[in-house]
């Protein structure tokens, strides 16, 4: 079976819209979701789109930034869903949730810690907060 990808607008409309006035044109999202939901179909979620779909969600349509990665982690919880770090993933949505913390950072944190990082190259202070030591750019 060939695979197949999620874009971040499909992603959108399920998130955003009300089943009870969407486009006609979009009202598949709810079933396409449902059979993800159960593992009926399998879709590849790339880890960009994921990043779109929260920072889309979070500015234009001004979903509070822990409202967003939990309704982002329910999804990616989908068995049908298929990310090939759904783990780290995990960690960094349920980061975001309890962290006033930028998506990178939290990814960058999330799968530092899974990969048994303990440092990183950078100039930034709030991964140094976070427990990652930072190395010296030279």
């Amino acid at each position: 079976m060939k695979r197949k990808a999620v874009d971040t607008n499909v992603i959108l409309r399920y998130l955003v819209e009300d089943p009870s006035t969407i486009d006609p044109r979009f009202e598949g999202v709810y079933s396409f979701f449902a059979k993800l939901e159960k593992g009926e179909l399998m879709a590849e979620l790339v880890e960009l789109v994921l990043f779109q779909s929260y920072f889309v969600l979070t500015s234009y349509y001004q979903v509070p930034r822990p409202e967003a990665a939990e309704k982002l982690e329910r999804l990616v919880m989908f068995k049908g869903l298929c990310m090939p770090e759904k783990d780290v993933i995990l960690a960094c949505l349920k980061m975001l949730q309890i962290e006033n913390l930028d998506i990178v950072d939290a990814y960058l944190l999330a799968w530092s810690k899974q990969h048994g990082l303990d440092s990183v190259y950078s100039f930034d202070n709030d991964l140094k907060k976070k427990g990652l030591k930072l190395l010296e750019v030279k």
